[in-house]
C-alpha cells in the first residue's frame, strides 16, 4: 500500500510516522494559522471604533470616487442642457426667413442705415469740393476783393448810407411852443436830466416768480403731511 498524506484543519495524518521535513511544514502551517487568527482578532477590535461600513482608507477612497462622480454628473447635466438649447434653437431657426437671426438682422439693418448717411455725407463733401474748385477757377477772373454779386450789394448799401447821411446832416431843432422859443443854429442846446424821484415804501426783497413756478410744499413736523402749514398752525387731530 503506497504512502499518502491527508491534511485537514492543520492536522496531518499519514500511514507512516511524519518525517522531519513534514514536521517542520506542520509547525509552519500552525504558526501561519495563529498569525492569521491574531490579525483577524486585531482587525475586529479596530473595526469596533469605525463609524462607517468600510475602513477609513476605503471610506476615503469611496468619498473621492463619489466626488469625482458628482463632477461627472455635473458635466453630464451641462451637456444635456447644451443639447436641449441647441435643439430649441434649431426648432426656432426653422421659422426664420433670413440668413441671420432676427437680432443680428436688425443690427445689420441699423448699420446699413447708418452707412447710407455716411455715403450721403461723402457725396455732399465731394459736391462741396467740386463747387469750391469751380469757384476758385471763376475767382481768378475777378478784379475785386469780393465776388461781383457781393460787390454790387456793397455798392448799393454804401449808396443808401450816403443818402441817410445827407438826410441827417441838417440839424433838427425842437418845435417851438408858448413856453419854448425857436432855437437858433448858433445857440447852444442843453439837454437836462429827466425828472425822477424815489418811490415810496421799502424796496422789494422777494423775487418775482416766473410763470408756472409753484411754491415748495412744507412738511409738518407734527402730523408729517405735506401742505402749507407747520406744527404751530397744524389743526389735524392726532
Amino acid at each position: 500500500m503506497p504512502n499518502f498524506v491527508i491534511v485537514d484543519l492543520g492536522i496531518m495524518f499519514t500511514a507512516e510516522p511524519p518525517s522531519t521535513s513534514m514536521r517542520l511544514m506542520i509547525d509552519l502551517l500552525d504558526s501561519i494559522k495563529v498569525k492569521i487568527m491574531e490579525m483577524n482578532a486585531h482587525r475586529r477590535r479596530v473595526a469596533k471604533g469605525w463609524n462607517t461600513m468600510l475602513c477609513p482608507e476605503m471610506e476615503t477612497k469611496l468619498e473621492k470616487s463619489l466626488e469625482i462622480g458628482r463632477h461627472w454628473d455635473l458635466l453630464d447635466s451641462i451637456k444635456v442642457k447644451i443639447m436641449e438649447m441647441n435643439a430649441h434653437r434649431r426648432r426656432v431657426a426653422k421659422g426664420w426667413n433670413t440668413m441671420l437671426c432676427p437680432e443680428m438682422e436688425t443690427k445689420l439693418e441699423k448699420s446699413l442705415e447708418i452707412g447710407r448717411h455716411w455715403d450721403l455725407l461723402d457725396s455732399i463733401k465731394v459736391k462741396i469740393m467740386e463747387m469750391n474748385a469751380h469757384r476758385r477757377r471763376v475767382a481768378k477772373g475777378w478784379n475785386t476783393m469780393l465776388c461781383p454779386e457781393m460787390e454790387t450789394k456793397l455798392e448799393k448799401s454804401l449808396e443808401i448810407g450816403r443818402h441817410w447821411d445827407k438826410c441827417y446832416n441838417i440839424p433838427i431843432f425842437p418845435i417851438p411852443d408858448i413856453d419854448r422859443h425857436a432855437q437858433e443854429a448858433s445857440e447852444e442846446f442843453l439837454v437836462n436830466l429827466p425828472v425822477s424821484k424815489k418811490p415810496l415804501g421799502r424796496p422789494r426783497v422777494k423775487r418775482i416768480k416766473s410763470l408756472g413756478e409753484q411754491k415748495r410744499p412744507l412738511t409738518c413736523s407734527r402730523c408729517g403731511q405735506l401742505g402749507r402749514h407747520n406744527k404751530t398752525t397744524c389743526t389735524i387731530y392726532i
